[in-house]
Formats: C-alpha cells, sequence, structure tokens
C-alpha cells in the first residue's frame, strides 16, 4: 500500500525565509557561494528555490552516493546542494535549455562530482544510476512524455535505487497555493505545456511501473508540492 504522511516544521521554514543561523559551512551557505559571483536576477531566484525546495529535507530521501541524475535540473540549484551534501556521489544535471545549462556550467569550479549536460530527457540515454530527482519538470510535459520519462528513469535505476519527484497538488487545500503554483510557472515558462496530475494519478502511474510509492505532503507558507518518494 501507498503511504501518505505530511510534514509540517514551521520553525524550519521560519529560518530557511529568514536566513536562520549559519556558520558558513553548510551545504547551503556553500551552494549559495557557488551563484555569489553571477547577476542579481540568478542570486535572488536560487535563494528563492533554496527555500522552496527545503533542500535539507529533500536530500532525506535521496541516496547519499553513487550516480544521481537531475532530471530538468535548471539552473543546478538542487544538482549542486546534492553534490556538496553528498561528496563520494557522483550528480549529473541535465536541461534541454541552454541559458540554464550555461549558468550552471559556470557554478561547477573544480569540483569532480558534477556535470552539468545540455540534453532533452526524451531522447537521451541515462546511465545505470542509484538515484534520478525531478523537481517541478514533469508538469511542463504531455501526459505521453511524462510516461516516457518515468519509464526511462525506472529502467536507468539498479536495484533498490530511488526515484524522487516534487510536483504541485491541483487538489489541496486551500486552494490558493496550487493557483500561484500554477500562475508563477506562467511567469516564467510562460509558452511552456503545463500538465499538472493528481497524486493519486501520479501514484497509480508509478505503481504500475513498479515502484513503491510513498507520497508525502509537503508543509510550505505558499503553494502545494507534493513529494513522490519512489523505491524500485
Amino acid at each position: 500500500m501507498d503511504e501518505v504522511c505530511a510534514y509540517e516544521d514551521q520553525g524550519w521554514e521560519d529560518r530557511v525565509l529568514l536566513g536562520g543561523t549559519s556558520t558558513g559551512d553548510s551545504p547551503r551557505d556553500k551552494l549559495l557561494e557557488l551563484y555569489s559571483g553571477l547577476g542579481i536576477y540568478t542570486r535572488f531566484y536560487v535563494k528563492v528555490r533554496c527555500w522552496l525546495l527545503q533542500l535539507e529535507r529533500y536530500a532525506e530521501f535521496v541516496p547519499p552516493d553513487g550516480v544521481l541524475v537531475d532530471i530538468g535540473c535548471g539552473q543546478g540549484v538542487l544538482a549542486n546542494y546534492l553534490s556538496l551534501r553528498f561528496p563520494g556521489s557522483q550528480v549529473i544535471g541535465i536541461d534541454s535549455n541552454p541559458k540554464r545549462i550555461e549558468v550552471a556550467l559556470k557554478t561547477v569550479g573544480e569540483r569532480g562530482n558534477i556535470n552539468f549536460l545540455l540534453k532533452d530527457a526524451r531522447g537521451w540515454a541515462l546511465p545505470s544510476c542509484t538515484g534520478v530527482v525531478m523537481t517541478d519538470f514533469l508538469h511542463h510535459l504531455s501526459r505521453q512524455d511524462q510516461e516516457l520519462i518515468l519509464q526511462k528513469a525506472f529502467d536507468s535505476l539498479e536495484k533498490g535505487g530511488r526515484l524522487v519527484i516534487l510536483e504541485s497538488d491541483p487538489t489541496a487545500k486551500p486552494i490558493y497555493g496550487y493557483w500561484l503554483s500554477y500562475l508563477s510557472d506562467r511567469f516564467l515558462y510562460p509558452f511552456s505545456k503545463i500538465c499538472f496530475r493528481k497524486p493519486y494519478e501520479w501514484e497509480n502511474t508509478l505503481s504500475h511501473l513498479g515502484f513503491d510509492v510513498k507520497t508525502i505532503k509537503m508543509k510550505y507558507l505558499i503553494f502545494s508540492p507534493v513529494l513522490y518518494v519512489c523505491q524500485k
């Protein structure tokens, strides 16, 4: 049976939103430093993404070693965080947008455990890996392409590997969380497809592929995110 649980820690959210107490040595602090020499919009965007993704919480569900693939990595926020959090892993971020990959590549520096590639996941052969992550990515694809990508992720994962997906919940209450997600997508990606699915639809699709699915409803001040932690 699928397990549905909720995560709520308002104190944690407040610390992230307000900056919290920082020593400068945490993976999140190091992540922000990677983007410090880039433009003001990029720096602002990265700070917002750090808060929205709840990186520390997200990383709890990602395998800490092996090959990790971030599909739809954008400017590399999550992929960079995982490479810093899990230095023994090899992280590969892919995205089909050349401008985002250009930004992500500027953050690599001398680290040998991360790489960013300009690839369309629909036509790219994923390597054998221990983990695949997708954040706010699948709803930009048609249903047919969503299922294509999910099948490719399942096939590429080693036995015991894990797929972690973050998507908005169109059934969430209050409803403004979903509409904020929708409108922010329309603002950032005005010409992109938007194809959200309800949690039970994702659960059925992922279970049908052969995953053991755990659904986690995250608690944000805004938006309506759900994590789908899928074990092969």
